[in-house]
């Protein structure tokens, strides 16, 4: 069988220049494939993907998609406190409160047990939670608007209303949770501005 003689006018450096070209647009678009999906994944509204500060609060929130968000703004307060409910993590829960609320907390007897117990309780049934507005006060007092969608509304002692109102005080740098949540009163939105997510 006649071999098959291949000539060619380009050097030996020429054709090493050619290949080392190929290999590289071949491993720049291996690069580029592999980081795609993660591209993508930052720039949609990926839940979690900005909301380390509380940034892009507003989304409904699964509970798998909640994260500790930290003590930045009362936004990520309310996700972190929420978060610590759903896994069970009294500690971080408790570190969301303000030196008030937990002063107040553990004057009474079996206060922080009752707390333990209630955040372990309540947060069985948390299936996700949507900031939905905030209401400045003061520079150092913000109230949020906000829902909770639960497994079994009534297994905790009845339905949840559809919206509930949380206080927040500025403390030192951090935001703290500061009273009580209670059930969102008809005239709570004059004054408040809605979220940036929304809807």
């Amino acid at each position: 069988m006649a071999e098959i003689e291949y000539k060619t006018s380009q050097s030996p450096e020429a054709i090493m220049k050619n290949h080392l070209k190929i290999v590289i647009v071949i491993l720049g678009a291996v690069v580029l494939a592999a980081a795609f999906p993660l591209l993508i994944w930052k720039l949609t509204s990926h839940p979690g993907a900005d909301d380390s500060a509380g940034n892009g609060t507003g989304r409904h929130l699964a509970k798998k998609q909640m994260a500790f968000a930290g003590y930045t703004t009362p936004e990520a307060v309310l996700q972190s406190i929420v978060w610590a409910a759903v896994n069970g993590d009294c500690d971080k829960a408790y570190a969301c409160l303000s030196p008030e609320s937990q002063a107040d907390m553990n004057s009474k007897p079996n206060g922080r047990r009752k707390f333990n117990a209630d955040i372990k309780r309540h947060g069985q049934q948390i299936q996700g939670m949507q900031i939905t507005a905030r209401k400045t006060l003061a520079d150092d007092k913000v109230e949020l608007k906000f829902k909770l969608d639960t497994a079994d509304p009534t297994k905790n002692g009845g339905p949840i209303p559809d919206f509930l109102v949380a206080p927040f005080v500025k403390v030192g740098g951090e935001w703290k949770f500061s009273g009580d949540i209670n059930p969102c009163p008809p005239d709570w939105d004059d004054g408040s501005q809605p979220e940036p997510a929304a809807s």
